[in-house]
């Protein structure tokens, strides 16, 4: 038999492919979304606004509810990346007072090399000759001069720049 002998029946549905249907946008919204009664118009292509709840067309997607067993999953999901963030704010909260611990124990030890380095070089001023002095040094020795002064938080003797209040 060949193709022209064969017996066309024009009755018999033919299965479809959905893929091969959805070519136009109006069709595909019309197979996509269930309508929820009819337009006032009676144009079955018009989309419905989806802003309010009420008008929300609720598919089978849409409108399933979480098992008992998924809302335990995502409570101690959310348990533990409550715990790691708590923890990664403790971590950081510690360092920062390492950091601070260990400033204020560096600034404590230069502050008394500076006054072990200024006893050594600290020369009595005769105040008599003081002004002559003080012309005879360079800058960078006028630097130098420092004066004694009681620390009011700690309590200690330390040298300090001349003008420094």
């Amino acid at each position: 038999m060949t193709s022209v002998d064969k017996p066309v029946s024009e009755n018999v549905p033919v299965p479809i492919d959905p893929k091969t249907i959805l070519t136009g946008d109006i069709v595909k919204m019309s197979l996509e979304v269930p309508s929820k009664g009819r337009n006032v118009s009676g144009r079955s292509w018009k989309v419905r606004p989806q802003k309010r709840a009420s008008t929300l067309i609720k598919t089978k997607t849409n409108n399933l509810t979480k098992t008992f067993e998924e809302r335990l999953k995502e409570k101690e999901i959310r348990k533990e990346s409550l715990e790691l963030q708590s923890e990664l704010r403790e971590e950081r909260r510690q360092s920062k007072i390492l950091k601070k611990e260990r400033r204020l124990e560096n600034e404590r030890r230069r502050a008394e090399n500076e006054f072990q380095q200024a006893q050594k070089s600290a020369k009595q001023l005769n105040l008599g000759k003081l002004s002559s002095t003080l012309k005879a040094m360079s800058k960078k020795q006028l630097r130098q001069i420092k004066k004694t002064r009681l620390n009011p938080k700690t309590g200690v003797v330390e040298y300090v720049p001349a003008y420094s209040k």
